[in-house]
């Protein structure tokens, strides 16, 4: 896990290069047993990554310890599986800071950046993943006061819907 973040840090450098050679544990809280929630009260520790599920609405906070951009400013890391195809909403909302998406493929590779589409200083990112795989989910602070806070991060997913020829196909 350490050396896939590191690599992903490396890739986006100079923002996430910062931290590139710390090692990064998973430790989110759940619920007991059994399929989470919507939304639930999951933050990930300083400095981890966690995961995201499709359908999930989960709590973050950025605070001392976390991943360091290359602005100085703090950033959480949230990851997740996708499939060639399948389109993705990634919202970032908080009462507290002005919120900043980015959306990177495994090889960090940014897909897509978001300030305020979200309404307020609050972001929403849709896009078409391009491989099936692993992506992860930046959220940052933006705007001239970047600051910690709390804030609820939410993945929506729709799946890939077949091309024209792929229904032909099937329909012979």
């Amino acid at each position: 896990m350490a050396g896939a973040l590191a690599g992903l840090a490396l890739a986006v450098a100079p923002r996430l290069a910062a931290q590139a050679a710390a090692p990064l544990p998973l430790a989110v809280q759940h619920p007991a047993a059994g399929a989470l929630p919507p939304s639930d009260t999951a933050v990930a520790a300083p400095g981890a990554s966690a995961r995201i599920e499709p359908g999930q609405s989960l709590h973050g906070r950025l605070e001392p310890g976390d991943q360091l951009m290359a602005d100085s400013t703090l950033a959480d890391v949230w990851e997740f599986d996708g499939t060639a195809g399948e389109t993705v909403t990634v919202e970032a909302r908080s009462d507290e800071f002005d919120t900043y998406l980015e959306v990177l493929d495994a090889g960090g590779k940014v897909l897509g950046r978001d300030d305020d589409s979200g309404g307020d200083l609050n972001s929403r990112l849709t896009l078409t993943l391009p491989a099936t795989g692993s992506y992860r989910i930046v959220v940052n602070s933006a705007g001239h006061e970047r600051r910690a806070g709390r804030y609820t991060v939410s993945l929506k997913s729709a799946p890939a819907t077949p091309n024209a020829s792929d229904l032909k196909r099937r329909t012979r």
